[in-house]
């Protein structure tokens, strides 16, 4: 029997299995992580004591909570950069297509079927904006039948999931694009917001200094037949956070500027009587490949 030392312990549980014959690509993954996570032990001279705070956070973070139904382990990953990581590791064609950000932890699926053109959302105290443009691919051809799935806050910084007072879906849909590449859609202006912040990943980012503002985004899922999916955000481009996103997933491609009318006394301008925002965006997707 060999004993367990500072020098062995690492290649012991490293070795403990079958080396890879059964699943090569965890292997890979767990070897490196146990050797990462030992020398990160080692580095800081982890305390017992430090050690049983660590096993609290992470129970914490896995719980639900009434912002968070699924937890925390989601908005972890993004606020240790992790997500956005992986996204970069990834990203393709950045000159040619739209450059993809990460999901975030409030992406709810089968979002309500709208029609082009239709209201986003419900909420009679912001600003209205009139979001519009094409789908294309990368030689500038419409794409027509792509499924936009189109989320984001009301003009408070709240995501339905998070606010009783919002119906079920509000500022959640999905759009199809015409024969032109075309979508538009009705919604408000966002505004930049405080990720939940009364949990676990909370206290640690107010312990390490870290703010918790997110700045003014729209989130985007776009699916084409033959076409690789992306999923992004766009950035109003006067935020105050726009180069300080506590989630690190803003890229400049995606900023935008949102053009104000202002409706003169009496009449109806874009069925408005009231001061609105318009804005166009396209978005270009990449083909799918098949590996020679």
């Amino acid at each position: 029997m060999n004993t367990i030392t500072l020098d062995n312990i690492t290649q012991a549980v490293i070795n403990h299995g079958d080396g890879a014959k059964t699943h090569p690509r965890l292997y890979e993954i767990y070897k490196s992580l146990i050797t990462h996570l030992h020398a990160f032990v080692q580095e800081v001279n982890l305390t017992e004591q430090e050690l049983q705070m660590g096993r609290d956070f992470f129970t914490r973070v896995a719980r639900s909570s009434g912002d968070m139904p699924d937890g925390e382990i989601a908005m972890l990953t993004d606020l240790l950069g992790i997500s956005e990581l992986v996204d970069l590791l990834h990203r393709t064609n950045h000159d040619t297509v739209t450059e993809s950000t990460l999901e975030g932890p409030m992406y709810v699926p089968d979002a309500p079927e709208r029609q082009m053109g239709d209201r986003l959302g419900i909420d009679e105290d912001g600003d209205v904006l009139f979001m519009s443009g094409r789908v294309l691919d990368v030689n500038g051809s419409p794409i027509a039948n792509a499924l936009i799935d189109v989320w984001q806050t009301n003009s408070k910084g709240f995501y339905d999931i998070q606010d009783l007072n919002q119906p079920k879906g509000n500022f959640r849909g999905r759009f199809r694009t015409n024969a032109d590449g075309c979508y538009a859609f009705e919604t408000v202006v966002p505004i930049g917001y405080d990720i939940p912040a009364n949990g676990p990943c909370g206290e640690v980012l107010r312990l390490l200094g870290r703010h918790t503002h997110r700045p003014a985004h729209i989130h985007f899922k776009l699916s084409a037949t033959g076409f690789n999916p992306l999923t992004t955000q766009t950035y109003l481009n006067d935020d105050p956070y726009i180069c300080s996103d506590t989630v690190f997933a803003v890229v400049s491609s995606t900023i935008i500027t949102l053009q104000k009318h202002n409706v003169p006394n009496g009449m109806l301008v874009h069925n408005q009587n009231k001061l609105f925002y318009t804005v166009k965006f396209n978005f270009v997707l990449s083909p799918v490949t098949e590996d020679v």
